[in-house]
């Protein structure tokens, strides 16, 4: 099995295998395998009909792998994916999995895998009309920070492009600062993210939005369409002492975008307890997601 680094020519094959598979998990989208290459050292290969993906975190030496979709073998793909683990004596480990695709590993290879749900790697799937719209008392609080925003000046929002990117990387320069200073470490993960998602942007078919204040970025945000039926935010930047800036960043952009589309897919908390509790106060439905482990 021949893994390598995924290039930007890599994304019409892909593609082909990702849209047939129309798979709802965050992973399973072209822009998210390669914004984050840097960070989880992506790398895919195609075996008997599957694309197979395998990553290690920065600074890891063990290799992880995504469920492998297609319409080809995936019992001699998984064989493979565990013959190359196994040649560095590595445990097989597979993430990514939806309680289908547990139950089908499960069917296949019975007890030869541990499978165990990963509440952080949960996605977090939101109505595309309940965030457009914030009906309800369940987000009276989300309408009044909104309110609040509207109330406290000039503002506007407008899709993100060349004609206002390098204003949003200076906004993010500000923001990152902030958050350093605060010592938030975790907040600065994703900094290269950010910047393979400015910097290649159109040639990933990504779309985003920006959001004005007084004629100044207060926000902006950055996502893609992840199937049939759902989009997928991969980005979201908005300054927190700027009173209703994040709700309304996140409504202009569902508004604007993804009408035709039903639900909202938010990505997962990483068990990050801050950004889990923003996450849940939109009343998610969340998509259980599952990792298996060969026993050894």
């Amino acid at each position: 099995m021949e893994f390598r680094d995924i290039e930007l020519s890599d994304r019409e094959w892909m593609e082909k295998y990702l849209k047939a598979s129309d798979y709802r998990g965050c992973e399973y989208s072209f822009g998210n395998l390669y914004i984050w290459k840097d960070l989880y050292c992506n790398q895919a290969a195609e075996e008997s009909g599957m694309l197979c993906v395998r990553s290690k975190k920065l600074g890891s030496r063990q290799w992880q792998y995504l469920f492998p979709i297609g319409e080809g073998d995936f019992q001699v793909a998984v064989e493979a994916m565990r013959a190359d683990a196994a040649k560095r004596g590595e445990n097989f480990v597979l993430r990514g999995l939806g309680k289908a695709e547990a139950d089908r590993l499960h069917a296949a290879f019975g007890e030869r895998f541990n499978i165990e749900s990963n509440r952080a790697e949960w996605d977090y799937l939101y109505k595309v009309e309940d965030l457009a719209l914030l009906a309800g008392r369940k987000y009276h609080k989300k309408r009044n920070h909104i309110a609040k925003f509207e109330k406290s000046g000039e503002w506007h929002f407008e899709l993100l492009g060349r004609n206002n990117m390098e204003a949003c990387r200076k906004m993010c320069e500000t923001w990152y600062g902030e958050h350093a200073a605060g010592g938030n470490t975790a907040a600065l993960m994703d900094r290269s993210v950010v910047d393979n998602a400015f910097e290649y942007f159109e040639r990933l078919g990504l779309t985003g939005g920006v959001l004005y204040q007084h004629g100044q970025v207060v926000g902006f945000t950055i996502g893609e369409p992840l199937n049939s039926d759902t989009y997928v935010v991969h980005v979201e930047k908005a300054f927190a002492d700027v009173s209703g800036a994040y709700p309304m960043i996140n409504r202009e952009y569902v508004k604007s975008v993804m009408q035709g589309y039903t639900y909202v897919n938010r990505e997962e908390d990483d068990g990050l307890e801050g950004l889990r509790k923003a996450k849940e106060s939109y009343y998610p439905i969340m998509l259980e997601k599952f990792v298996a482990r060969e026993v050894r």
